[in-house]
């Protein structure tokens, strides 16, 4: 009876004081992985097609969420050789390609030595400042809904030394972040987040 009674002062406190929407600060993340199988001898190039809804639906962000600032946290590499694989190692290069067809470098040439089965997540070296604040804004356009263009990011390889039979596994791994701010009602004792309005 005396948990009752605890409990019945508790909903006639929380009816009392009421709701309120407060402001809270989050943070959505991406993981974007596409992976190619490459067989062929001499160079290649493959495209990595980017659109909107893609990009709005691996962040998933809930209505009413206010975008601030979308980042690039890491863009790397993984060259896995296949059976059969002759090389012994491989550069790549990409670019931005948007839907007018205007380029922009995304990084330059980056070597992988084709040595393992399991081959490790590379970070790339030679990141272009220009074209991943490129890759950054498009991103950050899909989510805020200012920017519905297609983009596709083009690989461009070949084998060091050239004319070697290439077989493997070739994944892009892009990892970003959404940060978003969004009013939500909560019982007007609570103390987290702050007014909405400020």
């Amino acid at each position: 009876m005396k948990k009752i009674k605890i409990l019945l002062l508790f909903c006639a406190l929380f009816l009392f004081v009421g709701c309120e929407k407060r402001l809270f600060h989050f943070v959505a993340t991406l993981t974007e992985s596409p992976a190619f199988v490459v067989d062929q001898t001499g160079a290649f190039q493959l495209t990595v097609p980017v659109i909107s809804s893609a990009i709005q639906g691996a962040f998933d962000i809930p209505a009413g969420g206010q975008i601030t600032r979308v980042d690039i946290e890491s863009l790397a590499l993984r060259a896995t050789p296949r059976a059969g694989n002759q090389a012994t190692a491989l550069q790549v290069t990409a670019v931005l390609v948007e839907n007018n067809g205007a380029q922009q470098k995304l990084f330059g040439q980056e070597t992988f030595t084709l040595s393992s089965a399991e081959a490790p997540l590379t970070g790339l070296q030679t990141l272009d400042a220009t074209g991943v604040e490129r890759l950054r804004r498009k991103l950050e356009g899909y989510v805020q809904n200012t920017d519905n263009q297609p983009f596709v990011i083009q690989l461009t390889g070949t084998t060091v030394p050239s004319g070697q039979r290439l077989i493997i596994d070739l994944q892009l791994v892009m990892k970003a972040t959404a940060k978003y701010d969004q009013c939500l009602e909560v019982p007007g004792l609570f103390s987290g987040g702050e007014k909405c309005g400020e």
